[in-house]
């Protein structure tokens, strides 16, 4: 446990080495904060804090900046009751009811808040259905033998593959297994069809095939593609100076299917979830920090929104800005799927 002098010092020095990017000195606390504490107290202090692993010191007579075992202190005791301030929650609600009823639409727009709030990266991926269910089915000849299907999911989520057939199938052939298959699958799930659809035609059987196979593997995903904004922000941060720290982060955020992967395992638990520096899955991340939330229906259809950023980002901030965003996302996913007023 850390005193309340300890506390306080180590507060002044996150916020001023999240403000500066430059070592805290006890002079320098004692200067701007008018501690009635001698620079010598608190250099004492400071070195037990050193001690503690709540801060890192080049030298002894050093400034001292936090460590991850700090930030976490942080987190944990002084940033996570952090709101948006009531002004800036009525300019966003009236950001997004400009923009018209569409998930993708509030996705994007979403991100692009989010990088704004923070000046970091923004993650957010589209929402998704436990089970994806079938709205519609279409197939269009490419050739004698070959077609394209198309597949729209309830969550107004397109998927397509191409079909071989083993024979000439002409459009009329497939117009009418596209009506025949939709009166079967429509509003079904994967196991719902496989289950089903016995005794049709061996290349209606071959289609039913592709449409189970496509929308298992859309269930197998936890989260969709992400939207990923902001990386200029991110990357004018002092840490991303030296060139071999930017590359790695760049080229795992423009992975986005390792981004995609990230998620679930920051996301061990409900509310805001934060991984610092060493906590970090994967090792392009260990300088960095990534502040998470899950939003939607629960049971239904569920995202993931947050921010990525150095460990040396303003948490107070960020944990408002996703906290906030994650709770107005699923008010509007909420209204979309059962209407105002009902939850």
């Amino acid at each position: 446990m850390l005193s309340g002098r300890q506390k306080k010092i180590l507060q002044i020095i996150v916020n001023e080495y999240i403000s500066t990017a430059q070592p805290v000195g006890s002079v320098s606390i004692v200067n701007k904060y008018g501690l009635k504490l001698s620079s010598a107290t608190i250099r004492n202090e400071m070195a037990r804090l050193e001690e503690l692993g709540y801060i890192l010191r080049r030298h002894v007579s050093g400034g001292g900046v936090p460590s991850d075992r700090g930030y976490r202190y942080y987190v944990e005791s002084l940033a996570r009751d952090a709101e948006v301030p009531d002004d800036e929650r009525l300019m966003l609600l009236h950001l997004f009811h400009q923009v018209e009823r569409e998930l993708e639409e509030w996705t994007h727009l979403a991100a692009v808040i989010l990088a704004r709030m923070v000046n970091n990266v923004a993650v957010v991926t589209f929402p998704k259905a436990g089970e994806c269910r079938v709205k519609h089915v279409e197939l269009v000849s490419l050739q004698d033998s070959l077609a394209l299907l198309l597949l729209l999911l309830h969550e107004a989520r397109v998927r397509q593959q191409l079909i071989f057939f083993d024979r000439a199938v002409t459009q009329e052939e497939l117009s009418y297994a596209s009506r025949e298959l939709n009166n079967l699958f429509c509003g079904l799930t994967w196991p719902q069809i496989a289950a089903q659809a016995a005794g049709l035609p061996l290349f209606q059987e071959q289609i039913k095939d592709s449409v189970v196979q496509l929308m298992a593997e859309e269930d197998e995903r936890a989260y969709e593609e992400p939207y990923i904004v902001g990386m200029r922000h991110m990357l004018t941060q002092p840490e991303f100076e030296q060139h071999q720290n930017m590359l790695r982060v760049v080229e795992l955020l423009e992975s986005r299917d390792v981004v995609r992967m990230l998620i679930p395992s920051v996301l061990v638990e409900d509310g805001v979830n934060v991984v610092i520096g060493d906590d970090n899955p994967e090792d392009a991340m260990r300088g960095c920090s990534m502040i998470m939330t899950r939003y939607g229906v629960p049971g239904e259809i569920n995202g993931a929104l947050g921010v990525i950023g150095p460990t040396r980002m303003h948490y107070d901030r960020a944990i408002s800005a996703v906290r906030y965003m994650g709770s107005l996302m699923s008010e509007l996913v909420s209204e979309l799927y059962n209407g105002p007023g009902r939850q």
